[in-house]
């Protein structure tokens, strides 16, 4: 192998290794979902360095299966989701509160994931 094959060999790895060690650097995980006040002692450090990146939500402020939308404050959006059929709002919700996948949503309505992923692209484009 010849040298100058050897120095860009060397030269890929060095930019790789940089690369990887700026993304490990710069980032980390998001921190888990706390319900109560029990993980404030546990909380990352990314909450503790931007507390405005942290809510807390009481659900009886919020009465009701869709009550989170009374908490949008963009008027726009908050508009074209009161649009929404109850079908649309229940996958929302399925999805944003709840934090199901859309396979498990998939599951639970006993339809395909594609089914389920096409309804949401429908969704997010009425919503653009």
């Amino acid at each position: 192998m010849s040298e100058s094959a050897i120095d860009e060999i060397y030269t890929y790895d060095w930019r790789c290794f940089c690369s990887q060690r700026t993304y490990e650097n710069r980032t980390q995980p998001l921190p888990d979902l706390y319900i109560s006040d029990e993980g404030q002692s546990v909380r990352s450090s990314l909450l503790k360095k931007f507390p405005a990146l942290s809510t807390t939500f009481d659900e009886q402020d919020f009465p009701g299966q869709y009550a989170w939308i009374d908490t949008i404050e963009d008027p726009d959006l908050f508009r074209k989701i009161n649009l929404l059929s109850n079908a649309d709002l229940e996958l929302l919700t399925l999805l944003v509160i709840h934090g199901y996948s859309e396979a498990e949503i998939a599951r639970q309505r006993g339809c395909s994931r594609n089914t389920i992923s096409k309804k949401f692209a429908r969704i997010k484009r009425f919503l653009k």
